[in-house]
């Protein structure tokens, strides 16, 4: 995967109790996509009569229904928790080969005086596990990206909030040409359980996704760990330090009038009320006025929009600055005296 001409394609798929969503997504993409590896997310599949049980009886039983699709199987190196073939793998009348790998979801564990060791996760039902499910499907992607691929996520199977971790994992790491898919299909055709399609009773739908990269390509730098936690704590950081200094580069621009009036309006004070604790008294109208030029200021300064931005109607306009500008004047114990001015 380190070809420098090319970069390498991978597809990625998270397994739960139907493994035809994995075999209908990749048959929807192979016509246009040269796959050079086909990776599995997945939990416990060690065979256990304990183990939750699934339309395919366990995720012992359901693995070894979705390793049926791919031929020829060729043992390669694995990390811990992995297994890795070279495999054959036919859609209709075509045949390819690419790399087969399966992920296991583990979670760490440590007594005391112990080394750590990796658990597998037999259900995402507990917020360990839901954890190690995060981390799981971060790291996979994580790795992917460090070799430049492009990923096409199917984020089909699997309890749903494995589909929230992996949409989580693309808005963080994913960039342009990276893709998310869900297969949508017919109930009675999912019941057949027959792992191809070969009518049009599937489809394969894209998932639209906000990549945090694009949105700021600073915060594409701050993912330098392989802790989705850490990471989200490290942007959110970053957002919260950046959010405050453009509040008080804003603040600092306005006059001691419409910095009260934006303290009587974070206070939920309406235009009249404003106007009368004022050191200088206005009326509810100029208030007002000076409301809609403070708000528009605001508009200019955080996002790029023209000079005459749309303007709301009035309560929309004063929620909006109560929202954006009430914990701030909280938290600095600011507000606007019945007497004048402010304490």
């Amino acid at each position: 995967m380190s070809d420098l001409g090319q970069r390498p394609v991978v597809y990625v798929a998270t397994l739960g109790n139907a493994p035809q969503v994995v075999t209908l997504g990749l048959d929807h993409l192979l016509p246009q996509h040269r796959f050079v590896e086909v990776c599995v997310i997945h939990t416990d599949d060690a065979l256990d009569q304990a183990a939750p049980r699934m339309k395919f009886g366990n995720m012992h039983e359901t693995v070894k229904q979705l390793d049926r699709e791919f031929l020829n199987p060729r043992s390669r190196p694995a990390a811990p928790g992995e297994k890795v073939w070279q495999v054959d793998y036919r859609a209709g009348e075509r045949y390819t080969q690419f790399t087969y790998r399966r992920v296991l979801i583990q979670r760490p564990e440590q007594s005391p005086g112990q080394l750590m060791t990796l658990t597998p996760v037999q259900d995402v039902e507990t917020e360990r596990n839901a954890q190690a499910a995060f981390r799981t499907i971060f790291r996979t992607v994580q790795g992917y990206k460090e070799q430049r691929a492009i990923i096409h996520f199917n984020l089909s199977g699997g309890r749903k909030s494995m589909s929230v971790f992996a949409m989580a994992a693309a808005q963080i790491l994913f960039t342009p040409g990276d893709k998310l898919w869900h297969v949508v299909s017919r109930y009675d055709f999912m019941d057949t359980k027959t792992m191809h399609d070969a009518g049009e009773n599937s489809r394969l739908v894209p998932i639209p996704f906000i990549s945090v990269s694009a949105l700021n390509p600073v915060l594409g730098l701050l993912i330098s760990s392989n802790d989705p936690y850490d990471v989200v704590q490290a942007q959110e950081n970053y957002l919260h330090l950046m959010d405050l200094q453009r509040k008080e580069k804003f603040l600092r621009e306005l006059d001691f009038d419409e910095r009260q009036i934006l303290m009587g309006v974070a206070q939920g004070l309406n235009n009249e009320e404003i106007g009368n604790r004022l050191k200088k008294r206005l009326s509810g109208k100029t208030v007002a006025n000076k409301l809609t030029t403070i708000y528009e200021t605001y508009m200019v300064s955080i996002v790029d929009v023209p000079t005459d931005v749309t303007r709301p109607n009035n309560e929309n306009m004063r929620a909006f600055l109560a929202a954006e500008f009430g914990a701030y004047f909280q938290q600095r114990g600011e507000y606007l005296s019945t007497t004048g001015g402010f304490d």
